[in-house]
């Protein structure tokens, strides 16, 4: 057959080839057999919420919150973080990177600088000044964080297109959530009630968020109180007869704080464009609130109990909006939590159980004094830095080993009650499994030189009142964690999961690259494919 005859053939399958590459999805995540890319990505982490919330008030959700999650996602109950030091810094980086702070560096909320002789937050960062406020001393940034996260690696993947933001109280959250190429991350000021960023984003603040806090949405709150029924949970008044710093720190002892995150992330979502195109973007939003609320009144009381159900309103809210601005079926939205919290004293003893205090001051001067009697007087421990680090100049001067006066350290540990185990420099003194997640835990020059684990229930001046989390234990590593959206099969998956996981999944669903040091793996058994 002459080549002349073929041209019309040709041409007929030319048109057919580009009529069918024109059907497949846009976006990071076309492929054949796999949900179109969303135009948006959502990851929704609300701290300190325990996965068996989502049941204790099931039966009290509205049906457009948590329950429409949990009806039409891919519900995973066994969901728990594999490290030892449960909070809220470490948290939001291992959600966002795919693996332990051992790989991404974010050990805790804080630690000790020996370059700069003091403890300093994890996100401190003096070349980042913060923008929104007056000038103060440090700054804020990602720099600490050793590893890409999800949401970088939709930037690399979309030449820089992909819209990225943040938005929650916590700085550590935005930022740590976003990652190192964030188009913006903003949090809030406890003491001016404002939106605020750090000058590694911007050198100014949008015209659309300084307009945001000009309004001062947060001072209606002023001299409501949070309440059920009769009873008063928290009165929002200030001393000065006016809104001021008292009353905006108190705001986030309120759900009322969680109310200003998401009327916040609405607006960002519609000044910024989010989900308008066919390239697939990245909000993160946290509830910070339910944190404080936690702390302060423990997880088996009436305020916790009022504070997750307006958080279920909240979600709805979320939702109803997403559907309005983005489409519905337009969007992924993954539900999680950064940490669990231990009951209070108060409320474990009431059920019978063992819960001991751990006066922190008495471990230290325990240390201190076997210390002094082994080796001689000296300031053993280093001051400012977390416990348990030694200080390496007394050591030097009383020529003994780092191995040697951990052992004794240790030791006077052990005889603490209320103390488990610890894992120091070559040594431990505790059961493997709770070992292994303390090992996932640490991270060379931010981890003390002894980490000690308490037995289950005890709390460090847990006298004093309030709760707290950081434990290897199943009320404090257990969270939620639901993926929803058209790639998502909705069910309920009971085998044993980790919030690491969230971050390779969803760039699976998305056919790019997972963060530079996940560990994760893909829950392939929830994603929709032909």
């Amino acid at each position: 057959m002459r080549l002349s005859s073929w041209r019309p053939h040709l041409l007929l399958a030319t048109l057919l080839l580009a009529l069918l590459w024109l059907s497949l999805p846009t976006g990071p995540a076309r492929a054949d057999g796999v949900a179109p890319a969303p135009r948006l990505v959502v990851v929704v982490v609300v701290d300190q919420f325990r996965a068996d919330y989502l049941e204790r008030f099931r039966d009290q959700f509205g049906a457009n919150g948590f329950n429409r999650l949990l009806r039409e996602g891919a519900y995973f109950t066994s969901c728990f973080y594999p490290y030892a030091v449960t909070n809220t810094a470490p948290g939001h980086a291992s959600i966002a990177t795919g693996t332990t702070p051992s790989r991404h560096g974010i050990v805790n909320n804080s630690w000790y600088r020996i370059d700069l002789g003091r403890r300093v937050p994890a996100v401190f960062d003096e070349e980042a000044p913060l923008v929104g406020v007056d000038p103060r001393p440090g700054g804020a940034s990602p720099r600490m964080l050793m590893s890409s996260t999800l949401a970088d690696q939709l930037r690399l993947a979309t030449d820089n297109r992909a819209k990225v933001f943040g938005v929650a109280i916590k700085d550590r959250a935005a930022i740590f959530s976003t990652g190192h190429t964030a188009s913006g991350a903003y949090w809030y000021d406890r003491e001016t009630g404002r939106f605020i960023t750090s000058r590694y984003y911007g050198d100014e603040l949008p015209g659309w968020v300084e307009a945001f806090n000009q309004r001062k949405p947060t001072d209606r709150y002023y001299g409501q109180d949070w309440a059920r029924g009769e009873k008063v949970f928290l009165s929002l008044i200030s001393r000065s007869g006016e809104p001021d710093e008292e009353f905006y720190n108190r705001l986030v002892f309120s759900p009322y704080g969680n109310e200003i995150v998401l009327a916040f992330a609405q607006e960002l979502v519609r000044r910024e464009g989010l989900g308008r195109d066919e390239v697939t973007d990245f909000l993160f939003l946290g509830f910070s609130s339910n944190d404080a609320v936690g702390h302060r009144w423990g997880p088996y009381s009436e305020e916790v109990a009022d504070m997750t159900l307006r958080t279920d309103e909240q979600m709805a809210t979320l939702l109803e909006f997403l559907d309005e601005q983005v489409g519905t079926g337009n969007y992924w939205l993954v539900l999680s939590a950064d940490h669990g919290v231990a009951p209070t004293l108060a409320q474990a003893r009431a059920q019978g159980l063992p819960a001991k205090n751990v006066d922190a001051r008495g471990v230290l001067e325990r240390v201190e004094r076997a210390l002094d009697d082994e080796f001689g007087a000296g300031d053993w421990l280093l001051p400012g830095a977390p416990p348990l680090t030694l200080n390496r100049e007394t050591l030097e001067q009383n020529g003994v080993g780092l191995r040697r006066a951990l052992h004794g350290a240790g030791g006077a540990v052990l005889g603490v009650e209320g103390v488990r185990g610890y894992v120091a420099t070559g040594e431990v003194r505790l059961e493997p499994e709770l070992a292994i997640a303390v090992r996932l835990s640490l991270y060379r020059g931010r981890s003390p030189d002894l980490y000690f684990v308490l037995e289950p229930f005890a709390l460090v001046n847990g006298e004093r009142g309030g709760t707290a989390h950081g434990s290897p234990y199943a009320y404090d590593t257990q969270v939620p964690l639901i993926f929803y959206g058209p790639a998502f099969r909705a069910g309920v998956y009971p085998e044993k999961v980790s919030p690491i996981d969230l971050a390779p999944t969803l760039a699976a669903a998305l056919r790019i690259n997972p963060p530079a040091l996940s560990s994760g793996n893909v829950l392939a058994q929830a994603l929709k494919t032909e």
